[in-house]
């Protein structure tokens, strides 16, 4: 993540959510947050945000309501076809990375402005 300004700030590698395991790892940038996090319960990767003063909490249970998804901030529509059950790691991967390309500066943005 350091191509787009980000520093490695910690990682929960042992977290419980919902009494199945999950992680996350959180990012520092100049004026926001980022955390990239993973759950049993989900399935799935989440990116979310929060302004500087957010605790490094898992962003699913946000006791301190500073998370955003990073997609819910976001007012741009991609075209991005959500991989498959069977889809390969490469896959899913390249889907994440284009993800956050297509939808981080708006939602960036909008969390900045207060939303």
């Amino acid at each position: 993540m350091s191509h787009t300004g980000f520093e490695l700030d910690e990682i929960h590698d042992a977290v419980i959510y919902q009494h199945r395991p999950a992680w996350a790892i959180y990012y520092r940038g100049q004026d926001c947050k980022l955390q990239i996090c993973w759950s049993a319960r989900d399935g799935g990767i989440d990116f979310m945000l929060a302004t500087l003063d957010a605790p490094n909490e898992f962003g699913l249970l946000n006791l301190s309501e500073k998370w955003q998804f990073m997609l819910m901030l976001s007012d741009v529509h991609d075209d991005l076809t959500t991989p498959g059950l069977d889809a390969d790691d490469s896959l899913v991967l390249s889907w994440l990375k284009a993800l956050f390309k297509i939808h981080f500066e708006a939602a960036r943005s909008a969390l900045l402005a207060g939303g």
